[in-house]
């Protein structure tokens, strides 16, 4: 029987995590998408391994899925107080058998009993990709910022760990070139 595990990803993953981002990424970038993730390269995938905490998971020696967590103080300009999730992806081949949910899961966890998170983010796209606008909503994520972006809404959502201590404040204004003419504020 195969055994699922969890880890961090490491530089010597890079070839695997490039092949698995690049197959999972490969019909959002057909969609006319231009995120990092469509257009990744091995220098950049090793660069998040080394930078960020990118969490996989393995079965079999296969990484099978991935999401990296990308906390405030890697960068001078975060998209948020919170952490902020992204290159997520499931092998295409075991798309819906909730693989992509057991990683988000064990990351929530992660982040909301080790490092005490309140909150973490995301960004998607709302219009050329809008099914997962919709999934990530009755998963319960909050939309917080939008923006043009290439033809394409960004959005930026927001998902609450521990409520008492959330603070809808230090989800702060993603560092966009031009904010005044990019960005709309949605309700929090």
């Amino acid at each position: 029987m195969s055994k699922d595990i969890f880890r961090i990803a490491k530089v010597e993953d890079a070839p695997q995590f490039l092949e698995l981002l690049s197959s999972a990424f490969k019909p959002v970038g057909e969609l006319g998408i231009n995120w990092p993730s469509t257009n990744a390269t091995i220098e950049m995938v090793t660069e998040n391994i080394k930078n960020s905490t990118a969490i996989v998971l393995e079965r079999d020696g296969k990484l099978i899925s991935t999401i990296t967590i990308r906390f405030p103080w890697e960068s001078t300009q975060p998209v948020s107080g919170y952490p902020f999730v992204w290159w997520f992806a499931t092998a295409p081949h075991l798309a819906g058998q909730g693989i992509g949910n057991k990683l988000l899961k064990y990351v929530e966890d992660m982040l909301r009993n080790t490092f005490k998170a309140p909150a973490y983010t995301l960004g998607t796209s709302g219009r050329k990709h809008p099914w997962l606008l919709e999934m990530y909503k009755r998963k319960g994520y909050q939309e917080y910022f939008q923006h043009e972006n290439d033809g394409d809404i960004g959005i930026l959502m927001y998902k609450v760990l521990i409520p008492e201590r959330f603070d809808a404040a230090i989800l702060g204004a993603p560092p966009f070139e031009d904010k005044d003419k990019e960005l709309k504020k949605s309700s929090v």
